[in-house]
Formats: structure tokens, C-alpha cells, sequence
């Protein structure tokens, strides 16, 4: 009961950014999916480039947190440590953390 979508565009070739760098997002977002038995339970990650800049989305359906947040998690600070460190002045990183889902939004200078 899981839907998976990865949309990109034909833009998106022709340049390289740090190795991995995107790994964390998706990994969290398969980490932290709901697991809804009534309804939809998604991953969807989107790569586009325009205007000299790469666009990077990653939303997922998560539960609805009852109490505080879960202590912990360390994976996406990392990346905005690594993003400070490797593309200073150059990036654009948005969270959003709604109820029941999780975004990411990277926007990177090329």
C-alpha cells in the first residue's frame, strides 16, 4: 500500500553536484513513510534544473505525531552542515514538517 513516484526532467544531465548528497533526503523519507491501512502512504521525489540552479523535492505521507517530536535524528543536520561546507551562499533548503507529511525542498546554484 506504498506509492512511489520519481518525476525529473530532461534538463537534469550535464552537470554533477557532491556524491550522495541526495541520498539522505530519500532515506528519510522512506524511513519516516506512514503506514496507513485507509489511506495513502507515499514517497514523491522530483529533480528538475532551471536557470541555472537544480530543484530537488522529496514529500512523504508520515504519521501524525500524538506527543513531542521524536528525540534524535541526525541525518538531514548533517546535510545542512555538508550543504554550509560544500555550497556556501549557494543553496536554499526548506523543511516542512506538517502532520501528517514530510518536505524537502533543495534549491542549488550550479
Amino acid at each position: 500500500n506504498y506509492k512511489v513516484e520519481f518525476n525529473t526532467s530532461a534538463e537534469v544531465k550535464g552537470f554533477s553536484i557532491e556524491p550522495l548528497l541526495l541520498l539522505s533526503f530519500v532515506e528519510n523519507a522512506f524511513k519516516h513513510i506512514s503506514h496507513k491501512q485507509d489511506a495513502e502512504n507515499f514517497v514523491n521525489i522530483h529533480l528538475h534544473r532551471s536557470n541555472g540552479q537544480m530543484l530537488f523535492d522529496v514529500t512523504n505521507s508520515k504519521e501524525e505525531q500524538l506527543n513531542a517530536e521524536m528525540p534524535g535524528g541526525i541525518g538531514l543536520k548533517n546535510v545542512q552542515r555538508r550543504l554550509e561546507l560544500l555550497y556556501p551562499g549557494k543553496y536554499e533548503l526548506q523543511i516542512e514538517n506538517k502532520p501528517e507529511i514530510f518536505k524537502v525542498h533543495l534549491k542549488l546554484k550550479l
